[in-house]
């Protein structure tokens, strides 16, 4: 232990990560600085540790993801209807479920719309687990 982290009257070792740490968990606040920068240098040195275990991939992604239309926002007429009805357009496809499933069978547009009926119909056969 060095000079500059003597443990002092109130028994915290101040300027160093630990004396961060005996602050928060007495609430001793506020944090002095001296704790402040410690916990912040070791803060920055595990995240360049880990940015560069990682290569450089931390974050989110680049750019947001394009949205998607999919059953109700989908802007095709006829998108989502109930299977009892003649076919819509075309290249819609029935979506059902093979088990009893609360979602009826439907049709969707091909693509992300079928595979938001899929995902849908899948999610509405899970049994009630209350019984």
């Amino acid at each position: 232990m060095s000079a500059a982290q003597a443990v002092a009257d109130d028994g915290i070792d101040h300027g160093s990560t630990r004396g961060y740490y005996q602050h928060r968990s007495r609430k001793v606040v506020p944090i002095c600085q001296p704790c402040r920068d410690a916990y912040n240098k070791d803060h920055r040195a595990k995240r360049a540790a880990a940015k560069a275990w990682n290569g450089g991939m931390i974050g989110g992604p680049p750019a947001p993801p394009r949205p998607v239309p999919t059953g109700r926002d989908c802007a095709k007429s006829g998108c989502g209807e109930l299977a009892t009805a003649p076919q819509p357009g075309a290249r819609m496809v029935v979506v059902s479920w093979p088990t009893p499933s609360r979602e009826p069978a439907r049709w969707y547009c091909a693509g992300a719309c079928a595979a938001y009926g899929r995902a849908l119909a899948e999610v509405r056969a899970i049994g009630d687990r209350r019984a």
